[in-house]
């Protein structure tokens, strides 16, 4: 297949989930979140939407609404569409739903589990690193919470997951190091957590990759 991958970040790239794309057979196209056109969105036999460290409400980043409206009709046509974290986030706010910060001041940082998931392939433990919260759209099913928080969202042909299953230990250690408040990460903890769980998981991971790509297309 060929899948247009966005990076909406380039602190948020593809990682193990590309390793994985690329080891299967498919041809990846790499683009920005900013340079992103309409023409794309549109050709594009599979999307996948990466995260970012900015909120689908931050609307006064342009190329954030033309993204939301250009996959908004995207999902209308029920083209295949994976979203991650931020890219879960825009999915839902597309076509009624929204994405907000939590209310009480949380932020997910770390390895996390859920507590409940539709399908065994989605437990966990998951790397998450989020702040804001979906409100779930019209029409979707929700398929995994944790802590009151909704992780993973289905709808005709597309899914999104609110967690990171693509990020690697060296990804997260840039978000711990680079982009979390002083205080907030014990970084040597989650290097160490991630040389655990990281090369433990991967069949877990791929597997979870397989499940992703097949909600998206049927194939």
């Amino acid at each position: 297949m060929n899948i247009l991958v966005v990076r909406n970040s380039e602190n948020a790239p593809e990682g193990a989930f590309g390793d994985w794309l690329r080891a299967q057979g498919h041809a990846l196209t790499v683009t920005h979140g900013w340079e992103l056109t309409q023409r794309e969105v549109e050709a594009a036999e599979v999307l996948l939407l990466l995260g970012s460290p900015y909120g689908v409400y931050d609307t006064q980043i342009p190329w954030i609404p033309a993204q939301r409206d250009w996959v908004a009709a995207r999902l209308t046509r029920q083209q295949p569409t994976i979203g991650i974290c931020f890219g879960a986030q825009l999915m839902a706010a597309a076509v009624g739903g929204d994405s907000r910060r939590m209310a009480d001041g949380r932020y997910f940082r770390g390895w996390f589990g859920m507590d409940s998931a539709a399908d065994p392939v989605l437990a966990g433990p998951w790397p998450r690193w989020h702040g804001d919260t979906i409100t779930v759209p019209p029409g979707a099913t929700v398929l995994a919470e944790d802590a009151g928080t909704v992780q993973a969202i289905a709808l005709p042909r597309a899914i999104g997951v609110q967690f990171h299953p693509e990020a690697t230990p060296d990804i997260l250690q840039v978000w711990a190091e680079k982009f979390s408040p002083a205080g907030a990460v014990d970084a040597a903890a989650l290097a160490a957590e991630s040389a655990r769980l990281f090369p433990a998981r991967r069949p877990a991971r791929e597997a979870l990759f397989a499940w992703l790509l097949k909600r998206a297309t049927g194939a």
